[in-house]
């Protein structure tokens, strides 16, 4: 919006001026002093110097808008890049906590089967299978999560949370069935 009212602005001087020249020149028209060339065309040759003239100066105004607006534009990229990276340094520091969480929870589910009859032993292992099973989509996350570039980070980043979501309640889950076997 600065760049069209700063457009507008240059557009009103440069016809301003052209005004204000060509009505010099129609006045000096109507005099004579003596030269073979009219005062019309020293008028139209002045005017066009002066329109070249502003139009170099607002080239060069514009040009430098440019350069100014390039120079934001790329400030704005640094900082959505380190926030990107910092964002998933964060997201993969997370997902490994988790990815200890369901291993301890694997382990002590395979210890319980050691001293669980036959019936609890099934139970345990379907829910040992439903955790390895998630401690692997962890695993592939992660992966996805180191490698993602920021395009993609968007979209992988609500994968996440969902999962996340999903692997609280299987903790959720196996722990209140360990509860249950212990008492």
């Amino acid at each position: 919006m600065k760049k069209s009212q700063l457009g507008l602005t240059q557009l009103k001087h440069i016809a301003g001026t052209i005004m204000l020249i060509a009505s010099l020149a129609l006045l000096q028209a109507c005099g004579s002093d003596g030269k073979k060339e009219s005062r019309t065309e020293d008028a139209l040759e002045k005017t066009g110097d002066a329109i070249e003239a502003d139009t170099k100066e607002a080239t060069a105004d514009a040009k430098e808008d440019l350069k100014d607006a390039a120079e934001k534009a790329d400030e704005k990229k640094d900082e959505a890049a380190a926030d990107f990276k910092r964002e998933r340094d964060e997201a993969v520091a997370k997902m490994n906590v988790q990815k200890e969480k369901i291993d301890a929870k694997i382990d002590e589910i395979r210890a319980d089967m050691k001293r669980q009859g036959a019936k609890a032993k099934e139970e345990s292992k379907e829910q040992l299978a439903r955790l390895e099973v998630e401690r692997k989509e962890l695993g592939n996350d992660i992966d996805k999560a180191k490698n993602a570039s920021a395009d993609a980070w968007k979209d992988i980043k609500v994968g996440f949370k969902r999962a996340g979501r999903e692997i609280g309640d299987a903790f959720d889950k196996a722990g209140d069935k360990l509860d249950k076997d212990k008492n």
